[in-house]
């Protein structure tokens, strides 16, 4: 029998049985079995996860995978032939951390009041706006919120985009610093 992979909305349904919480959509069947994977490590532990999951992912239907997480999660097989492995004593569940990503991770920062990395224009691409973006972090140096927010940006291809997202940063990194000193 013919297998055919499972897509990346049926790994995320096939995830969300196992978290409490709603997942974010992955966009790739890859992104969707890395977190069921997660899940399923955290959940079962990682030994039966490995067993667990190659049995699932290689189900001929999505009908047949949920069926197989159904069997490892309500009776403890790991594959539909294998008999329902004794329940361990109850352990604790793992506190599943958010993974933070890294624009959340520099939005963070900036909330805090650190300014962000200046951006690296040394590339031929972005010749044209590296006087542009030099004004920009001289004027986020001095603290100027007023000229920040006043400095237009034509966000037209990905330098001038970038530059925007830069002042935006600056202008909430500051904003904070002042919140915070006052």
């Amino acid at each position: 029998m013919k297998t055919k992979a499972l897509t990346a909305a049926q790994i995320d349904t096939l995830a969300q049985r196992l978290s409490d919480a709603p997942i974010e959509q992955a966009t790739s069947a890859k992104k969707a079995g890395d977190n069921f994977a997660r899940l399923l490590a955290a959940r079962i532990g990682a030994e039966r996860a490995a067993l667990a999951f190659t049995s699932i992912m290689t189900a001929a239907t999505a009908e047949q995978a949920e069926a197989r997480l159904t069997l490892v999660l309500e009776y403890g097989n790991i594959e539909p032939t294998m008999g329902a492995i004794p329940a361990a004593a109850e352990e604790p569940k793992a506190a599943i951390a958010p993974v933070i990503g890294k624009r959340q991770a520099i939005l963070d920062q900036a909330q805090s009041g650190v300014l962000p990395q200046a951006l690296d224009f040394s590339k031929p691409t972005h010749a044209r706006f590296r006087a542009k973006l030099a004004q920009i972090v001289a004027l986020a140096e001095t603290g100027d919120i007023a000229a920040l927010q006043a400095f237009e940006i034509n966000p037209v291809s990905s330098s001038p985009k970038a530059m925007a997202r830069y002042r935006d940063l600056c202008v909430i990194a500051i904003t904070a610093r002042s919140t915070i000193t006052a």
